[in-house]
């Protein structure tokens, strides 16, 4: 359908984010920080837009500028954490200049920073792990003496850990860390501070990777639900402490209930995500984080019928929605990269089979990059990938994600 008002969407993220926004004929700006993005080469993006570091108020100068050149506002769009986090920061001087939907400035810091996220979810009454906020080693010690092992140790922000020095101290770059016990805890806790000094230590949730889900939802400016979609993690890289790489649709009623219960005792409106855990002991389902975002895959819900991101753009201009609401289940969204080198590991660990991982990839499917109708980022990440390694000589996996 072509969308008749013409405004166009500023979209700082990945290319699941522009082609959901560029299949519903909207006009798509792309800007990053990442020169390798490969976003900036699919064919919905109109103009190539390179941003200053986006935790930084450079970001929103040169928001600002852009806005001033265009002469009318855009719809701003992110997946990306710290883009949505300085520009919420700075939402007073680039409101004139973009619709967007976020929460409060306090709740999008609350919900982004693991250490503001546990205190503040579990006085609303939202199921978490406990979760403790040690400041010296010393405290650690005493954390030891409660928690019951394993354990797991966070960054506060992901991109806390998104350092060089992290491969040369840990190891490859991980979201989280299990500890299997007080020894592994207070060594790794010793590493991982000489990176950021700021992390969470965690109660483990019993349960393999595939007991991950993701309940993904839109709330107007009145907190009212206009769309969700639930996603099943299938598999995750790294393993047990990493993305998806494997990701399917599904519905479920406790969930979608949970996640709107959990939305509104923390004030939530616009995009986000709430990240599930079922504790494979007990059938509980434990709110593990929140991101007041898109998901990084919500190109699955557009292969399965919903594009939640298309629902976002019409209700912050103030347009009625012209497609359909819901979604097909069953459908899935494939990372190739990185589900190969998932399936590896977890083969290594006795989980997984090379028939069980071939069945999985069964049925209908939307890929990550790949896409016959918008080749040219597939084509595009093929040759940064080729030009990284003759450059530096790094193996790909070790890095962490953008």
């Amino acid at each position: 359908m072509k969308n008749q008002s013409k405004i166009p969407a500023l979209i700082v993220g990945e290319i699941g984010l522009v082609r959901s926004i560029g299949e519903a004929g909207i006009p798509i700006y792309v800007g990053s920080y990442y020169p390798d993005n490969v976003s900036l080469y699919s064919r919905y993006c109109k103009k190539q837009l390179h941003f200053p570091h986006t935790t930084s108020e450079a970001f929103a100068e040169e928001m600002v500028k852009f806005g001033k050149l265009q002469g009318r506002k855009m719809v701003f769009f992110s997946d990306d954490d710290r883009a949505v986090l300085t520009f919420s920061r700075y939402r007073d001087r680039l409101s004139e200049y973009f619709y967007y939907n976020l929460p409060d400035n306090s709740v999008v810091e609350d919900m982004l920073d693991k250490r503001r996220f546990g205190k503040v979810a579990r006085s609303a009454g939202v199921p978490v792990p406990m979760t403790y906020m040690p400041e010296s080693l010393e405290e650690v010690t005493k954390i030891a003496e409660e928690i019951t092992f394993p354990c797991i140790l966070k960054p506060a922000s992901k991109d806390d850990w998104w350092h060089p020095d992290f491969l040369r101290l840990v190891g490859p770059y991980r979201k989280a860390i299990q500890c299997d016990t007080k020894a592994e805890l207070l060594q790794y806790y010793q590493k991982v501070i000489q990176v950021s000094k700021k992390v969470v230590v965690q109660e483990y949730i019993a349960g393999d990777d595939s007991n991950l889900f993701s309940v993904n939802m839109y709330f107007n400016a009145r907190k009212e639900m206009l769309a969700y979609f639930i996603g099943h993690k299938i598999r995750i890289y790294p393993v047990h402490a990493g993305v998806a790489s494997l990701v399917e649709t599904i519905d479920n009623t406790e969930m979608r209930d949970l996640a709107l219960d959990s939305a509104r005792r923390l004030n939530i409106q616009g995009h986000f995500n709430i990240q599930f855990k079922r504790d494979s002991n007990t059938g509980v389902l434990k709110v593990m984080e929140i991101h007041t975002r898109n998901s990084l895959w919500c190109y699955l819900a557009t292969g399965a019928g919903l594009n939640i991101s298309a629902i976002a753009y019409y209700d912050m201009i103030g347009e009625p929605y012209p497609f359909k609401k819901n979604y097909q289940t069953g459908v899935k969204w494939l990372d190739i990269a990185k589900d190969i080198k998932g399936y590896k590991d977890y083969r290594k660990k006795g989980e997984i089979t090379f028939w069980v991982w071939l069945r999985s990839l069964r049925g209908k499917r939307v890929h990550h990059i790949l896409s016959l109708r918008d080749p040219m980022p597939l084509l595009s990440d093929l040759w940064f990938i080729v030009k990284r390694r003759l450059e530096r000589g790094v193996d790909e996996g070790a890095a962490p994600p953008h």
